[in-house]
């Protein structure tokens, strides 16, 4: 944590003006109570800030991978990683590691993932050697259908994915009553794994379920084990703060997330507050014998996939990269009012053009067909639904 504060401070212009201007000198950050004393960055912090502020100096965009959030929170943000940064997920990930944290083999791996140019995904499987990569690379935003023959073509022992891509999964296998392969693992990341997921998953796979917690950001941040108890911090490459109001939080208390990524130097992240999640520390300790920091809930970013009155199923980040590289789009919201009916938010210099809200009407249109009615609105601001932290940039209110 010393070392990642005075690279910096010393090579990142980002963190030199805000370091300075908090009147905090690297040789202050000592212990991890120190970590307190420099400012919280958020997620506008980095999205309005030039590439060239975010890059260390010395290194070249050409040596990393650039990364895009997948705007699964509206607001879609842009940041570099470096190689060692992508090894340190990459080792976390990987099928060995990944079968002593279940307590299941896991030689056969497949991930249905989002393999849009920049996702973090993509810069693994652009970054790590080939041989590292023994692993079936299927498509989140593929349609279910063709999911669930590569999933009993493929018949891995280790499934990761999200868990609105294992809903819709579970949806087609049980319409169809074909029989599927069942993974001895089920590993879901990026969403929230809700009670009706998990109940709609039960009654298709036999599999175990594990939750995974990690960012495009930040990398893995918590991972699950065999016992159940909770999510453990990745400790030797993530710090995890829980703040309300600015201050830690007691266990059983919620609090919001706050991350630092001791992994990566070419866009350090650290005390970023920009995922938009709760959640609340375990006072216990696992069984497994682990003494990294437990995390006992996480909520925060939900999103839903939508049925057609085909029957089709989208993918919610299918809509999302369809639009947020629209200029002027900043913060929006995708709501399915009926399967032939949806509306489109826009908040900030979307809402006054003309030409941006037809642009987002054809891009969504393009998507969803012409069964379904696309209404574009302008907004003021995007209120969260009751009980929610945020609000979800993509929301289905149609009961399937």
């Amino acid at each position: 944590m010393r070392a990642l504060v005075r690279h910096a401070h010393a090579r990142v212009p980002f963190y030199r003006r805000r370091m300075d201007a908090a009147g905090v000198r690297p040789e202050m950050i000592r212990t991890l109570e120190d970590l307190a004393r420099l400012p919280i960055v958020s997620k506008a912090d980095l999205r309005e800030t030039p590439l060239s502020d975010l890059l260390a100096a010395g290194m070249r965009p050409a040596d990393c991978f650039l990364v895009e959030t997948s705007g699964s929170t509206g607001e879609p943000t842009r940041l570099y990683k470096d190689r060692g940064a992508l090894f340190s997920v990459g080792a976390w990930a990987s099928p060995p590691n990944i079968s002593r944290w279940v307590g299941r083999r896991a030689r056969r791996l497949m991930t249905l993932f989002v393999r849009h140019e920049h996702t973090l995904e993509a810069g693994l499987v652009r970054s790590l050697p080939r041989a590292l990569l023994r692993v079936h690379e299927g498509d989140a935003l593929a349609p279910p259908e063709l999911q669930l023959r590569e999933l009993n073509t493929h018949r891995p022992d280790l499934l990761i994915t999200y868990p609105s891509v294992l809903r819709g999964l579970a949806l087609v296998a049980k319409e169809r009553g074909e029989p599927v392969h069942h993974p001895t693992a089920i590993v879901l990341s990026a969403e929230v794994f809700d009670a009706p997921t998990r109940r709609l998953a039960a009654e298709v796979f036999t599999s175990a379920y594990f939750n995974a917690y990690g960012s495009t950001e930040a990398g893995l941040m918590a991972l699950e084990c065999y016992h159940h108890r909770g999510l453990h911090v990745t400790g030797t490459r993530t710090i995890a703060e829980l703040l309300h109001d600015g201050r830690p939080v007691a266990p059983g208390e919620a609090g919001e997330v706050v991350v630092t990524d001791l992994t990566n130097l070419a866009t350090p992240i650290i005390r970023y507050a920009g995922l938009g999640d709760v959640a609340v520390w375990s006072p216990a300790r696992c069984p497994c014998g682990r003494a990294l920091p437990l995390l006992e809930v996480i909520e925060g970013r939900r999103v839903d996939a939508f049925v057609l009155p085909d029957g089709r199923i989208v993918h919610p980040y299918r809509l999302t990269l369809a639009i947020e590289h629209i200029d002027g789009v900043h913060r929006y919201q995708i709501v399915q009012e009926a399967p032939d009916r949806v509306r489109v938010f826009l908040v900030g210099p979307a809402g006054d053009g003309v030409a941006t809200r037809q642009m987002v009407a054809d891009a969504v249109a393009a998507i969803l067909g012409p069964q379904v009615t696309i209404a574009v609105e302008p907004v003021a601001a995007i209120p969260p639904a009751p009980g929610e932290p945020g609000p979800r940039p993509v929301r289905s209110t149609v009961r399937h």
